[in-house]
């Protein structure tokens, strides 16, 4: 029993209340208009590329990595993200006509959790620092590999010349300045590599770190209120259904009974299977000039949804 590792259930439940409740008031901030667009977008840059990478420099420099077998726990969550990609992209393609490109747009939709401003706060609420360690492999490598093969998808079929493969390639190394990723990819170095951290900075970064979860969260809040749930709306229900319902199951099956993970492992991977749909596939397809109605409110519903989805795993999970 999950339980076991967790503490109570109320513990677990209290946790997605906690992140649920920062997000909304994120969201009113936005939508009661109560400071200037000036001050939020502050807000937001200051919660995203300042405070979020020292939180994760400071606990990837601190924590202790656990011995964990990465190929079955990447095998699982990426095998179950593949396979909703596949099935978003099959369902569009073939039910509702739509050219290779948007397709693609709609299986990233399907597959692609909101894994840093949801799922780092989430996870480390419900699993502390250690163990939630796990969870952060899932991220270093989860905007590269989805990001990737869209991309690709996408290029190829609108087949663009040998300048755009330049795009490409600077599309990777965008992703690799992904500024969350150079501040786990610091942490980890700074551990690997044994380098003292010295009590007066821990001193100094460590409530730094502790506000970062809370103000990442009402930055989130912030991001979803300037999306618009407009028509579409059975677009909206299958990528929801997807992303929130499918791939969660797929992920717990893949996790538990056919790569046999440990219970910690398996609650990991379908916990970051739950996580609504990223806001980064909206600007994906603001950057493609595509399905951006659709992605848009995929975000809005799915995040909304996942409060209850969330809920209903941690509760099964812990039996």
């Amino acid at each position: 029993m999950l339980i076991n590792y967790w503490g109570p259930m109320t513990n677990l439940l209290s946790a997605v209340v906690s992140v649920f409740i920062y997000i909304i008031i994120g969201y009113i901030i936005k939508k009661s208009n109560i400071f200037p667009y000036s001050i939020t977008k502050i807000f937001e840059y200051l919660s995203f590329n300042i405070l979020l990478p020292i939180a994760l420099i400071t606990n990837f420099w601190l924590i202790e990595f656990p011995n964990i077998i990465v190929y079955n726990l990447i095998f699982a969550f990426f095998g179950a993200g593949i396979i909703v990609f596949s099935l978003g992209f099959f369902i569009s393609k073939n039910l509702y006509q739509f050219k290779t490109d948007d397709s693609a747009l709609f299986g990233l939709g399907a597959c692609f959790g909101n894994s840093v401003a949801f799922g780092i706060p989430l996870m480390y609420l419900i699993l502390g620092p250690v163990n939630a360690m796990p969870y952060m492999i899932l991220v270093l490598f989860h905007g590269i590999i989805h990001f990737t093969y869209t991309t690709l998808i996408i290029e190829y079929y609108r087949n663009r010349s040998q300048s755009n493969i330049r795009k490409i390639i600077k599309t990777l190394i965008g992703l690799a300045k992904n500024i969350v990723l150079f501040g786990m990819f610091v942490g980890f170095i700074l551990n690997y590599t044994n380098t003292p951290f010295p009590e007066t900075l821990q001193n100094i970064l460590k409530p730094i770190a502790k506000i970062a979860l809370s103000t990442v969260l009402v930055s989130l809040g912030i991001g979803l209120g300037g999306f618009k749930i407009t028509k579409n709306i059975s677009y909206t229900i299958i990528l929801t259904g997807l992303k929130n319902f499918i791939h969660p199951l797929i992920a717990f099956i893949l996790a538990k009974y056919i790569l046999l993970l440990s219970p910690l492992l398996v609650f990991i991977v379908t916990i970051a299977a739950a996580l609504p749909s990223g806001s980064q596939t909206y600007y994906f397809s603001y950057r493609y000039n595509s399905l951006q109605n659709i992605i848009s409110a995929n975000v809005v519903v799915s995040t909304f949804v996942s409060f209850f989805t969330l809920s209903a795993i941690l509760l099964l999970l812990s039996y």
